[in-house]
């Protein structure tokens, strides 16, 4: 399902960067170096394109430590409960939303089962189809996007049945125009928005480096998105054509961190050129039809934006050691759908992919309910998946993690949908430590050092000349 918005916007610089909307304005983001404070009286009606002088209420100053961080980070999970489809003829819903965090299900249509009622607590509920249900989902994304700027690791993940609503919720396959409207719909959007406006503003003290992987995982294979056309991987996996993209690794780091190994890393400038990296992959990514949802998504798909921050020389002394470099790194995840084949009639190919695209949810339920354990698991089988080891860090792991539950609310989904409210109440039991990437090896600490070094000289060289010129005129 497509990203839908309202009217569309240039970009007003050409940069991609967008005025915030009104309600933007006061978000408590508090990311270095500037305050909540700060950043809501930058523009009382909203971030101006401007605002990234600092004046006013946005002066540079030491507000944010990590020692105000909790290390234990819960999962937060929000579960969207999608209307009836005009092809759903004949169903009825079964799902009773109790706004704003509860909800609750009905005894199994075929009278199984020792309970009346499922009963479910969730961080919030909400139906797709509210108008406030936009901001009320990206409300939860907000401090996502908070320890992302702050050094941390974040995670979106949408999990849900096929046809759901999750790639909708996401907005990954919102076309440029849409990206860039001026209330476009879907988390990835609004996410990169708000990014960017902290960005506007740290860019004041940091020398800033944001870079885009766009992979999917098909048929348990991980593959590049972003591979320019004309470059082959090879078979598909079941005997059709060969597909576009790259063949990838994934490869854990000596700090533990889990990275993509070979996909194209595309470094951006703004809105507009992750838009259009979401267009360029969108076009590579696999889709097919059912009896259940006409653009079915065959693979997971998994947009990874890195962060660097460096503190710039003239602010290097005013920072706190510990904030002069951060790294971290942002995964948002549009998971597909899980699937039974006398619901979506598959055959051949599609009925093949199911079955895998199964596999692979199956694993990482596993993975969530070892997880839920806490301390009485003895083992997390993270690497019997592509999909369980790329979410290694999300889920149980250093990462400030929003999982999305997507339900549908008829009564032939009743048992995909109690599934999914089940494996989302689990993961809201995880717990994951959060620690900041704040440190550079040895020798990249020399070369930032060196660089800094020659940017000090540099500025004292100017201050010179500025100062024998001035002596001249006296």
């Amino acid at each position: 399902m497509g990203c839908g918005a309202s009217s569309a916007g240039d970009g007003g610089d050409g940069g991609g960067h967008r005025p915030v909307p009104s309600e933007f304005a006061t978000l408590d983001i508090g990311v270095p170096p500037f305050s909540p404070k700060a950043v809501a009286e930058a523009a009382p009606g909203g971030v101006d394109e401007t605002a990234g002088s600092g004046g006013g209420g946005g002066k540079f100053g030491p507000a944010f430590s990590f020692k105000t961080v909790k290390s234990k980070s819960s999962v937060k999970a929000v579960v969207t409960v999608r209307p009836i489809l005009g092809h759903e003829k004949g169903a009825h819903e079964v799902v009773q939303v109790m706004p704003p965090d509860k909800l609750q299900l009905p005894k199994k249509p075929d009278g199984s089962g020792v309970e009346d009622k499922y009963g479910f607590t969730f961080d919030r509920v909400l139906r797709a189809d509210n108008p406030t249900a936009q901001n009320e989902i990206f409300s939860l994304c907000i401090p996502v996007v908070e320890r992302f700027c702050q050094g941390f690791n974040a995670s979106v993940l949408a999990y849900g049945q096929t046809g759901s609503g999750k790639t909708y919720t996401m907005g990954m396959t919102c076309g440029e125009k849409e990206f860039m409207a001026d209330k476009p719909k879907g988390v990835v959007p609004n996410t990169i928005r708000l990014l960017f406006t902290y960005l506007k503003k740290a860019s004041e003290a940091y020398e800033i480096t944001v870079k885009v992987q766009y992979v999917e995982i098909y048929n348990e294979k991980l593959t590049d998105l972003l591979t320019p056309a004309g470059e082959q991987r090879g078979d598909s996996g079941f005997g059709g054509p060969p597909a576009k993209g790259r063949a990838l690794d994934i490869r854990e780091k000596q700090n533990g961190e889990i990275v993509i190994d070979g996909a194209m890393d595309v470094q951006v400038l703004n809105q507009r050129e992750i838009a259009s990296i979401l267009d360029r992959g969108n076009a590579n990514r696999r889709t097919g039809a059912h009896k259940q949802n006409a653009v079915s998504s065959r693979s997971h798909a998994i947009m990874a934006i890195s962060l660097e921050q460096r503190a710039k020389a003239a602010h290097h002394k005013h920072l706190p050691t510990d904030l002069r470099y951060l790294a971290s790194r942002l995964y948002l995840v549009d998971l597909a759908g899980s699937e039974r084949v006398k619901d979506s009639g598959s055959e051949g190919n599609r009925l093949k992919e199911g079955i895998t695209i199964n596999k692979g949810l199956l694993e990482l339920g596993n993975v969530i309910n070892a997880l839920a354990q806490g301390k009485k698991r003895s083992h997390v089988p993270y690497r019997n998946s592509k999909l369980t080891r790329l979410l290694a860090n999300s889920l149980g792991g250093n990462s400030e993690t929003l999982f999305i539950a997507c339900v549908s609310p008829t009564n032939a989904a009743h048992d995909p949908t109690l599934n999914t409210l089940r494996y989302a109440a689990r993961a809201r039991a995880i717990h994951n430590q959060l620690v900041p990437n704040n440190k550079l090896s040895a020798d990249e600490e020399l070369e930032y050092l060196r660089n800094l070094v020659m940017n000090l000289q540099t500025e004292v060289g100017d201050l010179k000349s500025r100062l024998a010129a001035a002596s001249t005129r006296v």
